[in-house]
């Protein structure tokens, strides 16, 4: 036999040995946040406005928010405190926005119900949007959104 092929053997035999001890003493707990997403609710104004605000919030309750205060600087945004998992049962958001005082002419509101996806590495995607305006001849000073059936396949 071979001196030099039995010290390869070995050598070959002694690293897949290393490599399966490696393995078998990895730490496999789940990576928090995989097969999540979160939800976020967002009003973003050109000006200073004041807007009326009802949304579902994570237990299916509607909040009402009266004249909230919202300008280029300042949007409000509502952001579910926490992730919902795949297994969680099915959400529905919803998200109304009306004029609190009539808009001036050439003022917006974006009304915007965004999604973060573990998928996508929890960047913001957008499910539904809708404009509040006054561009002088025409008004629209509601908006209903309602966004699909979350998780989305």
């Amino acid at each position: 036999m071979n001196p030099q092929r039995s010290i390869t053997t070995f050598l070959l035999a002694a690293l897949v040995c290393l490599l399966a001890l490696s393995a078998l003493s990895c730490d496999v707990a789940p990576v928090p946040g995989r097969f999540t997403y979160i939800v976020k609710y967002e009003v973003t104004a050109d000006a200073a406005v004041s807007v009326d605000i009802d949304y579902t919030n994570e237990t299916g309750a509607t909040i009402n928010i009266v004249g909230q205060a919202v300008d280029p600087a300042i949007p409000w945004s509502y952001e579910f405190p926490a992730a919902f998992n795949y297994d969680d049962p099915p959400f529905y958001a919803a998200l109304d926005a009306a004029a609190a005082v009539p808009f001036a002419a050439d003022e917006s509101a974006k009304v915007k119900i965004i999604w973060k996806d573990y998928r996508v590495d929890f960047q913001e995607q957008v499910l539904a949007l809708g404009t509040l305006y006054n561009d002088g001849s025409v008004v629209v000073d509601t908006v209903t959104l309602t966004g699909p059936e979350l998780p989305v396949p």
